[in-house]
């Protein structure tokens, strides 16, 4: 197996981070109004900041580099912002977290999750990242108040929610959620139109960046407003796509390493090049797929194996993923599909009345013999399993022509976060179909 050394980390983070074909100035930064009291100051390479205004004072997640956030204060200034008094960090690295300084030292309280404190202060080289030298942040700029797995704040009328995602970017990510404004900062656990970084050297994982990309599908419906590290303001529809490059090209990497084949051979292989309008120009993609290499090689945890290979559920069909609901005849129906750890998807399906569950089952797509499989076991019946009979990229029918009703079940992923289900069968006359017009929603985390 042979390894190529990377010679210049400080030009790959570059690459890693600019959203792809950006041509701003990398002094500029931009005001994007989302609601009369929320606004996203974003620009080239900058770390996007989102400031919530109001009687109580100007909150932010994020505050830029040391070198930009004057910028940033001179457009709060523009728009008439109040003072900040409290910044909220998504993690550790210095162009989001270097401009806590500023607003520190006028008194705003900054917040953490425990272990950016342990990672701002470190003065290390990574050697096998190109000698990426990561210097110790100034104490003015470490966070006053930390917290371990979430806490929830009330600023200017917003519940503002913050939830720890584990080794994932890095081993001290947040995502803060506004659930009443439908807005939410995802730090760089989404990069939008730029390549992800994965910071393996402080507990980064490739798992744990799936897993925050599920919990911003679990918690987003068509309306969702998500703001990335870098990059403009998303749409639920741009994380999942987001997502299926993630698993997409870990699986590609994972299977040239399995190989044996060295980062040279990988990247000229081109496995990133699915992805090229997402990711930008090949050296990019070689960066990434470099940075990939060298995760899955080195520091990814072989429990993520089963779900880096060609054809699970999860990789097929990722567009289920999350919460869906309509309504029929006064009753609401449910249902919650999640990724299990070996790359099956497992489901939940409900229907209430009047807030009662009246009815339930629990489902699982699973692989067998290379067919997808939906195993449902509904509430007071015996277990049935269906074998899918036609998939694509976007729908997957399944079928038991020896069951009595269902004997055919489908799901269609629709435009705008809505997913088309259907229940088929012989009826008295004739073939009876039930459709399920499914819409995201927030999951309930009952």
């Amino acid at each position: 197996m042979r390894r190529t050394a990377l010679a210049s980390a400080p030009l790959l983070l570059a690459c890693l981070v600019a959203p792809a074909g950006a041509q701003e100035d990398v002094m500029t930064l931009r005001a994007e109004r989302l609601t009369p009291d929320l606004t996203v100051l974003s620009g080239f390479a900058n770390g996007n900041i989102l400031a919530l205004t109001g009687p109580d004072g100007t909150l932010l997640v994020d505050a830029q580099s040391a070198k930009r956030v004057g910028l940033a204060d001179s457009v709060l200034a523009s728009l008439g912002a109040p003072p900040v008094r409290w910044v909220i960090n998504t993690h550790y690295h210095g162009d989001h977290v270097e401009g806590n300084a500023l607003f520190r030292g006028r008194g705003a309280e900054v917040v953490g999750q425990e272990r950016l404190p342990v990672q701002m202060v470190k003065d290390t080289t990574i050697t096998s990242w190109g000698d990426w030298h990561r210097t110790p942040a100034a104490p003015a700029a470490i966070p006053t108040r930390t917290f371990r797995d979430s806490l929830t704040m009330r600023v200017n009328g917003q519940r503002v929610v913050v939830t720890h995602i584990p080794a994932a970017h890095t081993d001290g990510d947040a995502i803060v959620w506004l659930p009443e404004a439908n807005v939410m900062h995802i730090g760089d656990l989404f990069e939008h139109q730029a390549p992800p970084f994965i910071d393996w050297w402080v507990g980064g994982r490739l798992a744990g960046m799936l897993a925050g990309v599920d919990w911003g599908l679990a918690h987003s419906d068509s309306a969702t407003r998500i703001v990335p590290g870098h990059g403009p303001v998303g749409t639920r529809g741009d994380l999942l796509r987001y997502r299926e490059m993630l698993l997409g090209l870990g699986t590609a990497v994972a299977g040239h390493v399995n190989a044996g084949d060295g980062v040279e051979e990988t990247q000229a292989a081109h496995p990133a090049a699915p992805w090229q309008p997402m990711l930008g120009s090949q050296r990019r993609m070689d960066a990434l797929v470099a940075l990939l290499y060298l995760g899955l090689t080195e520091f990814e945890s072989a429990a993520l194996k089963p779900r880096l290979v060609p054809g699970t559920p999860e990789a097929r069909l990722p567009w289920l993923i999350g919460c869906w609901a309509t309504s029929r005849n006064g009753r609401t129906i449910e249902e919650r599909w999640t990724v299990a750890p070996d790359g099956s998807l497992a489901g939940r399906g409900r229907t209430l009345r009047e807030g009662r569950v009246v009815d339930s089952e629990v489902v699982r797509i699973t692989v067998d013999q290379g067919s997808l499989r939906y195993t449902a076991n509904p509430q007071g019946q015996a277990e049935a399993v269906f074998v899918a009979s036609d998939v694509t990229d976007s729908s997957v029918t399944f079928a038991n022509p020896a069951h009595d009703f269902p004997t055919r079940i489908t799901y269609r992923q629709g435009a705008g976060a809505r997913l088309f289900a259907e229940i088929a069968g012989p009826g008295s006359q004739g073939e009876r179909v039930i459709p399920f017009p499914y819409a995201a929603v927030v999951c309930q985390d009952d």
